[in-house]
């Protein structure tokens, strides 16, 4: 197994992945695209490409904090659901009320 592709940009998709329950895998396809994985169970949840502009993964995994939060997107374990639920609880009941509808 190779070693893990580090830069900038995929460190900083790591890490705002990461706030949400979800690991970066190593490279899919030629070095651009990452596989998203469920870091609660392992199951691919997505990609996301490397080529992202500086502070486009947080905004990104910010603005889909709600769909995380109400189990509309990433794994059926719930993982990401939890997640939300521990980092900022009045947004995820929040969320959850408004997309239970």
């Amino acid at each position: 197994m190779s070693a893990p592709v580090s830069s900038p940009i995929v460190e900083e998709i790591r890490r705002a992945y990461a706030a949400v329950g979800i690991t970066l895998d190593q490279p899919a396809a030629y070095g651009t695209y990452y596989r998203l994985l469920c870091a609660g169970c392992g199951h691919m949840v997505g990609n996301v490409g490397d080529r992202l502009l500086p502070g486009m993964a947080a905004a990104l995994v910010d603005e889909q904090f709600d769909l995380y939060a109400a189990g509309l997107l990433g794994c059926t374990c719930g993982h990401q659901a939890g997640q939300t639920r521990e980092l900022d609880p009045a947004r995820w009941r929040a969320a959850r009320e408004r997309l239970a509808q």
